[in-house]
């Protein structure tokens, strides 16, 4: 009791006082990283980790408190562009990771409604898909109210090192997911291999189609991210490396006719070899790291971005502690 009041406090300082802090000063830009906006009531919604999605509503109040703050909206391209002497104080950039549908289906409308650019960076091989990505389908596999352990889950259980009780809570979920990402993507997808994959699964993430709608009329920017959503660690070989960051810029740039200039890290990993590779094919990109980008701690092609989800933001006064990079992610 005691130590969520104080938390309470804290929060409530940092969303007042600690967000007038932010606004002054040094030239500054806050890159907002979303995955999914779905309503509460989407089945869809029910089966994401907590930590990947907003609802709708709060998307939208986000959208009416950026407005409210009279901040300037615009891409990390748009900005790192403008000369230094018309950098607002503080500017924001939206972002979303991997291409999903429903940033199609709910935040873009919301975005066109406002007048706010954003950038969607896509997985290119995935684009039209189910939802493809190993995170989803274990979260398939555990949340499922008829799922059960059978020997073809021993791959995965191995990976995991510890028994599993299906199903399982959200949260609980979350955590399995956690613990298998010490595992390369290539070894969890081969421990997936072995269990049946549902049917009649639908399509999750964005098509060719709608991704060229929401070009042409939702002032959306396209930036990729990788072609496979591998997380660029040192595990991968040189030419998986290229395939991923070089060769998913290529394809997405031949779908689009336009030219991509900004990239995303999936899961925010990258090696040496793979930071120097985007560094040489693109003009910025986004990390996970958490924090405010400012022109004394500028880094290009390792920007920070600050995480919002449902549970940390869904009011203005917490949405302004996480915009002042308060709190956990």
């Amino acid at each position: 009791m005691i130590k969520q009041l104080i938390k309470n406090i804290i929060a409530a300082t940092a969303g007042t006082l600690g967000w007038s802090l932010v606004k002054r000063g040094d030239k500054k830009l806050i890159v907002l990283m979303y995955h999914r906006v779905l309503p509460v009531t989407d089945a869809r919604y029910q089966r994401e980790e907590p930590g990947m999605v907003v609802s709708e509503t709060t998307f939208a109040m986000h959208m009416q408190t950026l407005k409210d703050e009279n901040l300037p909206v615009m891409t990390v391209s748009d900005w790192l562009a403008q000369p230094e002497s018309a950098k607002a104080p503080l500017t924001i950039a939206i972002t979303f990771d991997d291409g999903w549908l429903d940033n199609y289906e709910y935040a873009f409308p919301v975005l066109k409604q406002f007048g706010f650019p954003s950038t969607l960076y896509v997985v290119t091989d995935f684009l039209g898909q189910p939802a493809p990505f190993w995170p989803n389908k274990v979260l398939t596999l555990l949340l499922s109210p008829e799922a059960t352990i059978t020997p073809e889950w021993q791959a995965l259980l191995k990976l995991t090192g510890e028994d599993i009780k299906v199903p399982m809570s959200r949260d609980a979920a979350a955590e399995v997911i956690d613990k298998l990402k010490q595992h390369s993507d290539h070894e969890i997808y081969q421990a997936l291999k072995p269990i049946p994959a549902a049917t009649n699964v639908p399509v999750e993430m964005i098509s060719l189609e709608q991704l060229l709608d929401a070009k042409h009329n939702m002032q959306v920017e396209v930036g990729c991210h990788t072609r496979r959503h591998y997380r660029l660690k040192e595990s991968l070989s040189g030419a998986q490396l290229v395939e991923e960051v070089v060769e998913a810029k290529d394809i997405l740039e031949q779908k689009t006719g336009t030219k991509v200039t900004t990239f995303c890290f999936p899961n925010g990993d990258f090696s040496k070899e793979a930071h120097q590779l985007v560094s040489q094919h693109y003009d910025a990109a986004v990390t996970t790291m958490r924090g405010i980008n400012t022109l004394k701690n500028l880094s290009p092609h390792s920007l920070l971005r600050i995480g919002v989800h449902n549970d940390i933001s869904d009011t203005p006064l917490k949405f302004k502690a996480k915009l002042s990079n308060f709190g956990r992610s």
